[in-house]
């Protein structure tokens, strides 16, 4: 119930910041915000969650809703958060800054093993293509 309260009040700011008046876009963005959800943290037998993250980007101001998930051996979620960045210059970097925020809250939780998902194959070939051997 929490989770659906949340996600409608979520889309219908959304709404609100695409609204057109008088037949112009509004030039005002979201302003930065951060919510997070915690709930048991139990992991699989390898002590392991199942992180999957998105963002979604505005060009027009430049501006980012960054969001993750962590799920359990049995696809339940047991922690969530969500972010919205200003001075996002791509929605590559949107998804970037989504897998950090996921990075920065397993941490956080203490954990050691994260299986991390994302719906960009750009960024995911991005970094299973980098060399971090110097």
């Amino acid at each position: 119930m929490e989770v659906l309260t949340k996600a409608i009040i979520d889309a219908r700011t959304w709404e609100s910041a695409q609204a057109i008046a008088d037949g112009e876009h509004q030039s005002t963005c979201p302003k930065t915000t951060h919510s997070a959800r915690v709930a048991d943290l139990s992991v699989d037998a390898q002590g392991a969650l199942i992180g999957r993250v998105d963002a979604a980007w505005r060009a027009d101001c430049e501006h980012a809703g960054l969001g993750w998930s962590f799920f359990n051996a049995e696809d339940q979620i047991v922690n969530q958060g969500s972010k919205s960045q200003n001075f996002v210059s791509s929605a590559l970097m949107g998804e970037a800054l989504a897998v950090r925020e996921a990075l920065d809250s397993a941490l956080e939780l203490g954990l050691v093993t994260l299986h991390l998902e994302s719906d960009s194959k750009l960024l995911i070939d991005t970094i299973r293509s980098t060399n971090f051997a110097h």
